[in-house]
């Protein structure tokens, strides 16, 4: 069943990608596991939505209709369901993908330090390559003993190389893997070119922590303006909101509206008070303020880290933290505006 499903919904190509993602992220789970949990999450989600707004959707409307309601109101909530599923599976899978290759990096200079200490001591250099091997290292080990299998089987070292760089988006490992190719291609001193390497990865690092130190105070505004300044705004005009149609609710304008009564700017009486409900503006503030935090999330990615797929790990917490401090100000402000009779 799941195989047919998997056939309906995925291509071929589609289908190899995902398993080649998720190889590479890290993830010990088949991929027919994970399509399977995907499809039946999916169903449940739809069906929720069917029971949620469903009832709402069917109210008041005639037995012949409410078949086709009910149908269509699932049919969209398997379609936003899908979405979503998709979207989360993809940025897990872009972030534990980012993950494996920042650690990767992390250890590179360590790693190739070894290999030179290998060439220094007389080994050929597939045999530094893999005598360097720790368990410390983890994914650039893991990576080195397929490498080593390659061309244990007959496979040419930079041809393995070249496939082990093209598989992490790191311009860092490959720089470094695409220099050793070459020394190896033009002869002389490797060990000396490899140490070089390894001391040019670590100084690139620490250049990257200096500029993240020094960019800070962007991040710090871009937060607080997401974080801090947008909910309590949001929070006052709701509340803001609350009061207008309060008092507008209380005037009665029918005697003026009928008459065609108008302001300047040809603005009718009867116009006024027709805005936003108050449910309506805190709708309106919710998606604004989901938008607004996973935004700043990638823009401080981007800031921070060079890459917005560093902002996946960012946006729940920003989310959450946006909307409590909403509701927050909004249940401050209600209590404050009562206190003084408004």
């Amino acid at each position: 069943m799941i195989e047919i499903l998997e056939k309906l919904f995925l291509s071929k190509s589609l289908s190899e990608k995902l398993k080649y993602s998720l190889a590479k992220s890290g993830i010990k789970m088949p991929f027919e596991s994970l399509f399977k949990r995907s499809v039946i999450t999916i169903f449940v989600l739809s069906i929720l939505g069917l029971i949620i707004f469903g009832a709402g959707a069917v109210k008041g409307q005639s037995a012949a209709k409410i078949p086709l309601i009910l149908l269509s109101t699932w049919v969209i909530s398997f379609f936003i369901s899908s979405l979503a599923i998709a979207f989360l599976t993809y940025a897990i899978l872009t972030f534990k993908r980012y993950q494996r290759t920042k650690k990767l990096e992390s250890v590179l200079a360590d790693y190739l330090q070894l290999v030179s200490a290998n060439l220094s001591a007389g080994m050929p250099i597939d045999q530094s390559l893999w005598y360097a091997i720790r368990d410390r290292f983890e994914i650039i080990s893991e990576e080195m003993e397929l490498v080593a299998k390659k061309t244990m089987s007959g496979s040419d070292l930079k041809e393995a190389l070249v496939e082990f760089t093209e598989q992490y988006d790191s311009e860092l490992l490959k720089r470094s893997m695409i220099l050793l190719i070459e020394g190896m291609e033009a002869g002389g001193e490797i060990a000396g070119l490899v140490n070089n390497i390894a001391w040019n990865v670590r100084e690139t690092q620490l250049l990257n922590k200096e500029i993240k130190a020094d960019i800070v105070t962007y991040s710090i505004f871009v937060g607080f303006a997401s974080l801090v300044a947008a909910p309590i705004l949001f929070a006052l005009s709701f509340r803001i909101n609350i009061l207008m149609n309060s008092i507008l609710s209380k005037i009665d304008l029918s005697g003026a509206a009928s008459s065609g009564a108008s302001i300047s700017g040809g603005i009718t009486l009867s116009n006024i008070g027709g805005g936003l409900t108050p449910s309506e503006f805190k709708n309106f503030a919710f998606i604004s303020i989901i938008g607004t935090a996973l935004i700043s999330a990638m823009l401080i990615s981007v800031i921070r880290e060079g890459s917005i797929k560093a902002g996946f790990k960012y946006v729940p917490l920003f989310v959450i933290c946006a909307l409590l401090l909403f509701l927050s100000a909004s249940a401050l402000l209600t209590g404050l505006f009562e206190g003084i009779g408004l």
